[in-house]
Order: C-alpha cells, then structure tokens, then sequence
C-alpha cells in the first residue's frame, strides 16, 4: 500500500508535478513517465520493455492528463494514439527526488543486510544437510540465505563420492568451469602448477583473482580426510576491511584505489588480471576483496607512494592473518563447505601427506545463479502464504 494518495497534479513545460496528500511534491518528466508506461503495448507479460527508448521523441507531451480518485494517473499523449495509467502505488515508489531514491536504496539494504563476523562465529557455523536441501525447498532457502549473510556456509553429509560437487551445485546453480576443469582434485600431486595441490599450509586467501570475471563462488567437498592437520581456516574480509577502514582511511584508500597485477602461468595458460585489492562498487561501498599472495606480482606503484601502499598491504595481510578472524574447522569426510569468493578468504594449515590421505574435490559456480534461485525460493514461499 502506498504512504499517501495523490492531492492534484499540474502539467509543467517537460514535467508532470505530483501534489501528495502529505505535502510531498514529486515531478516526473514526460519522456520518463512515456518509457515507463505500463500497458501492454509497452511492456510485454514477461515484464520486458518492448518500446525502444530511443525511438521516443525527447519532446513528448500530454494532450491531455487525468487524476482519478486520489489513486490513478491517466496520460494520452500528443502527436500518437496512446494513453498511459499510472498507479499512485507506482509513482510514490519511483519518486525521483535525491532523498527518495537514498530511501529506497537504504531499505534495501535494511532488508536483505549482510552478517560481518569474526572468530565467535566458530560457536554457531551456518550449515546444513545435505539430504535435507535436496528434498525440502525450505532447507535449501535457509541454506542459501546462510551464503549471502555470512559469505559461506558448510553442508554436512554429502556423500564422499567423487562428482558429488557438481551434484550440490545443480541445487542452486551452474558450473563456471576454468582451465581446472568442472571439478578439481585437491590432494598432493607431483610437480604441482598451484600449490593447493602440496601438503603446504595455504595463507587465507581468495582464488583466481587473475581472472576476468573472477569466480565469484568455490565449493570444497572432503572426500577423504586421514592425514593430520590441513584444518580449513576462512575470514570474513569485509569484517577485516570494515576495521582496517577504521583503523585507517588512507590505507583504506590506497587499497581501494591502487591497481595491481595478478597472474597465472604454466605451460598450458597464461591468465593476467589488473586490479585492486579492495573492490567497490557504484556507490562507493566495499564489495570484493582480491587477495592472493601468490599470484599478486610486482607492485606497479610511484616511487613517492610505493612505501605508503606497502604499509597498507602488510597492515591487511597482519590483519587477514589475525586469529581473532578465524573461523576454523576440521573437514571430515563428507563435510563440504562453499564460499562468496569475493568476500570470504579461505586457507588450510598443513598437513602430513605421509601419515594419511587428505583428498579434497573443488569446483567454482558463480553468485548471481545462488541469488536468482534464493529469490525464486522466497517468492514462491511467499505466494504459498496468500
């Protein structure tokens, strides 16, 4: 239900002025309201515009506009035979003045807020079952919701089968496959081109970070976990750059805005990506990190700066390292966990090949399939309830 309803509207030189009952004033120009028509012949049942934007004329005008009861706008145009209803639900929710459109992007973010955590999250990690999210639609809606709050969750009791991965994938999404293939196999190898593939311990991290787009999920799946050590550690960056930005808006700044390289190379690819180590998006606000010190390669940085932009690395990378922002666990066999790649950074301590087997199988899939089917999944919870 909209706040208020329509007092009068006036027609303007290139704008339709809304009179709201509680004072508000809302102008609207008619080349925006003519895009935005609703009808039919403007947007087809699929929700798709079908009008060209481009083929409207810049200049279009009423012939004529209608208020009807407080709740209704009718528009016919000038110069074309075509009329267009606007609900006052609608043009209270389009408002176009700076601090409606800050409003609106506030509730959205009050609606769907992320969970920044640290180590007391060890006591309560966001997990699931297996034989649960594939049979009940309500487990797998709290399971994905679990991934978009806290940046990951852990699932329990996937078979340890191999290719059972893809298996957890098709629930939500779909394979990004990259030169590892589909699925990889995460053990000790001979003459490894990564080393994930050692028993060496592994900083926390973020993967691919050298390629364009970067994966922006991984899955790790235990399969067979006898060796000692090689417990799985995450952090979650955006907790970790809340408090560096904290501690520090310039190094907050220099990370942000500093680009620098990474790569990739054996004798089969060789993937480069520049960039910087914090990401943000549109508006300015933290939405990936970029962390790999394995591939990150020479700072491209001037002299005058090179010190300064060095101090905020190591200070991030002290912070990463920290405990206090561990969540830290032992996979057994079965346990599988999946990361938002851009947000939460995963390592291992390491391990003893000789003494046991840890074999691990990892496979990438990408955040907006989780997000479309977590949102299929709570539309559909909600047309149950009508």
């Amino acid at each position: 239900m909209i706040n208020t309803a329509i007092e009068k509207i006036t027609e303007n030189s290139d704008t339709l002025a809304v009179y709201w009952e509680n004072g508000e004033i809302s102008s609207y120009p008619y080349l925006y309201l003519r895009d935005n028509c609703p009808s039919p012949s403007t947007i087809h049942s699929n929700g798709q515009k079908l009008i060209e934007t481009s083929a409207i004329n810049p200049a279009i005008k009423p012939e004529n506009t209608e208020l009807r009861n407080g709740s209704e706008v009718l528009i016919s145009w000038d110069g074309e035979a075509h009329q267009s209803l606007f609900s006052a639900d609608w043009l209270y929710n389009h408002r176009l003045s700076k601090a409606a459109i800050a409003e609106r992007r506030q509730e959205g973010h009050l609606s769907a807020p992320l969970i920044l955590w640290d180590e007391t999250l060890n006591n309560n990690l966001p997990a699931g079952d297996y034989n649960a999210i594939s049979a009940s639609d309500e487990a797998l809606c709290s399971w994905l919701e679990n991934i978009r709050k806290y940046g990951f969750a852990v699932l329990r009791n996937v078979p340890a089968q191999p290719g059972m991965i893809l298996k957890v994938v098709e629930l939500f999404g779909y394979i990004r496959e990259t030169n590892y293939g589909k699925l990889f196999d995460v053990k000790t190898t001979v003459n490894p081109n990564n080393l994930a593939f050692t028993s060496l311990g592994l900083s926390a991290h973020t993967d691919n970070p050298y390629r364009n787009p970067t994966p922006t999920l991984q899955l790790l799946h235990c399969l067979q976990s006898s060796a000692a050590g090689g417990n799985s550690v995450l952090v979650d960056a955006f907790k970790v750059i809340a408090d560096l930005k904290s501690h520090s808006s310039q190094m907050f700044h220099l990370l942000s805005t500093t680009p620098v390289n990474f790569r990739f190379e054996d004798q089969h690819d060789l993937i480069e990506r520049t960039d910087t180590i914090i990401g943000l998006d549109v508006f300015g606000e933290v939405n990936a990190i970029r962390f790999n010190n394995r591939s990150v390669q020479a700072f491209e940085v001037e002299e005058e700066q090179m010190i300064a932009f060095y101090e905020a690395y190591q200070y991030l990378a002290k912070m990463i390292d920290d405990e206090r922002y561990f969540v830290e666990f032992k996979m057994e066999a079965s346990d599988l966990f999946i990361v938002d790649n851009e947000r939460v950074m995963h390592g291992r301590s390491a391990y003893d090949g000789a003494g046991g087997e840890r074999f691990l199988q990892g496979a990438y899939a990408d955040r907006d399939g989780l997000l479309s089917k977590l949102g299929v999944l709570k539309r559909n919870a909600i047309n149950q309830l009508v």
